[in-house]
């Protein structure tokens, strides 16, 4: 149900918000800049609220209830392939929490940390290399821009060892919809210590409200950060015989069984996204927007491409490092064709090498080091924006040479699908059939990674990539992201988030989820003033 935006009641709460925050801290005019984003979404935003405390977030809700103006808050915006900056619903004001960019009560002892919304992978980086912390940031491939504490609220993932980066989360603080902080019990009882140091304090777990949910402003999260390990060591394997898939993704599970500790977690990746790192797209050789089987194949054996690629890392001291190589040797020999140890020392090597080989291959093995440099880097905890070139590949201009990019901003055209696949041979072939199948019809080439989240789960990413200048090519690739998503409800795998137009789908009323959420929301947002629409459906007020 949409809610009319009333003009009056909207400038009247700008009025009061610019008093709060200053004339820089409100930006009306352009308010529909912010809202570019890699779906193609387009949203009403009214203005840009940009608070630099929580006391201002807490003022800027009572101002919203007041007038009963809905606002969401992003922390950075940058939610690539999501929605960005974005709200689900049309006439939200953004709360934007980029300056709320603070880092305090880091204990190097203990390893943990205490962020705002606007702290960034780059800037936790920084922080940690001038304090002496030597600890891994939990970083993603989204990039240094992305905010740490975005990524944990939406549960994302990494490959670094605390793989699973809301499970890190031992604290939050919020401002409630009507302004009052929410603190949890641990800390309210004077045990603030205690309390971000143990995950699930004391009483209901309540903190898990404000993960993938619309209950509050999270403007402090305090995270466990792993510690850098003695070594850290790359290993690269790969097949060249798709047939072999069913045999590689138990062996994938026995892995990080076997050396749970030190590798703990593994991706997967089919030629198509390999290629997408390594060539340019070939529009030329395209037919509607999707390279044919035999332009795949060709593509492939030119760049020595095989079917299957994994990587993977080991972080352990260098006695295990040694031994979980042989252990890696004895259960992935026999399932791949190629298993390859690579650390920091082989790629400086190799772009030694690099400098006297004849030019052709110079090139490409100096390319293939620096991707093999940006890939470490991220095992290492060092965010950076290697994995980015990705959102690219079909449209979208790349910035110069040391400008962050943002897809966002440069006109790529990317939407995620990121369905969960239980770590079975036979489940992970139905379902890159099933993105095989679906994706070509939209003019959507299949570019499938498979990510282990835990040892029985794979959460898999595809990048709908497509020509954002072009409506027709935007529609469908929105279209294709709904037949994904009804023909994973069919074949069980579903998605461990959500973007902004697909947010309904969690809107089935006779559900007992749908209900309990929706009341919970109504008795702490009755005005349904936060994030309206955002993974918890709108109920009316006779059901409150």
């Amino acid at each position: 149900m949409e809610m009319p935006v009333n003009r009056t009641a909207t400038e009247s709460a700008i009025d009061e918000w610019a008093t709060i925050l200053g004339e820089s801290g409100v930006v009306a005019a352009d308010a529909a800049e912010f809202g570019a984003s890699t779906i193609g979404a387009k949203r009403s935003i009214p203005a840009v609220l940009r608070p630099e405390n929580q006391e201002q977030v807490a003022a800027v809700l009572q101002v919203a209830q007041r007038w009963q103006v809905a606002v969401y808050p992003v922390s950075t915006g940058n939610n690539w392939g999501y929605g960005s900056a974005n709200p689900v619903e049309d006439g939200c004001v953004i709360l934007d929490l980029s300056r709320l960019d603070r880092i305090s009560d880091f204990d190097p002892d203990m390893g943990v940390v205490t962020v705002e919304p606007g702290v960034t992978q780059g800037a936790l980086r920084d922080f940690l290399d001038h304090h002496d912390g030597n600890y891994l940031v939990p970083v993603t491939g989204a990039g240094p821009t992305c905010s740490i504490l975005g990524n944990a609220l939406e549960r994302g993932y990494g490959i670094t060892p605390i793989t699973d980066h809301f499970a890190a989360v031992t604290k939050i603080e919020a401002i409630l919809p009507d302004g009052t902080l929410y603190r949890t019990p641990l800390s309210e009882l004077g045990g603030a210590e205690v309390d971000g140091l143990f995950k699930w304090g004391l009483g209901p777990y309540l903190d898990g409200l404000f993960s993938q949910g619309n209950f509050g402003v999270v403007v402090n999260m305090t995270i466990a950060l792993a510690p850098a390990p003695d070594t850290v060591t790359a290993f690269f394997f790969s097949t060249k015989d798709d047939a072999k898939l069913e045999a590689l993704v138990p062996t994938v599970r026995a892995v990080l069984r076997a050396l749970g500790g030190s590798v703990v977690a593994i991706n997967l990746l089919n030629s198509q996204r390999m290629l997408s790192m390594m060539t340019p797209f070939p529009e030329d050789r395209a037919i509607d927007g999707v390279l044919p089987a035999h332009e795949v194949e060709r593509l492939a054996n030119s760049h020595g491409v095989p079917a299957w690629s994994g990587v993977g890392a080991i972080y352990a001291s260098k006695e295990v490092a040694r031994a979980a190589r042989r252990t890696l040797r004895r259960l992935l020999g026999p399932v791949t064709d190629r298993l390859v140890f690579i650390n920091q020392r082989k790629v400086d090597l190799a772009r030694t090498i690099a400098r006297v080989l004849p030019g052709r291959l110079a090139a490409r093995v100096k390319g293939m080091a620096d991707t093999l440099s940006g890939a470490l880097e991220i095992m290492h905890g060092t965010p950076n924006d290697v994995a980015l070139a990705l959102a690219y590949w079909r449209s979208g201009t790349l910035p110069e040479t040391g400008q962050p990019k943002n897809p966002a901003r440069d006109g790529c055209g990317l939407i995620w699908f990121a369905p969960l696949v239980p770590i079975r041979g036979k489940d992970v072939r139905r379902y890159i059939n099933m993105i095989e199948r679906i994706c070509p019809q939209y003019g959507v080439n299949p570019l499938i990674t498979l990510t282990t989240v835990n040892d029985r789960c794979f959460d898999s990413t595809v990048p709908l990539l497509f020509d954002r200048r072009d409506e027709n090519a935007t529609a469908r690739a929105n279209d294709c992201y709904r037949a994904l998503y009804e023909a994973g409800q069919k074949e069980g795998f579903l998605p461990y988030r959500l973007n902004i137009d697909a947010m309904s789908t969690l809107n089935t009323s006779d559900s007992a989820f749908s209900r309990l959420a929706s009341q919970l929301k109504a008795a702490v947002d009755p005005n349904f003033i936060l994030a309206p629409g955002r993974y918890v459906p709108r109920i009316k007020r006779s059901e409150v």
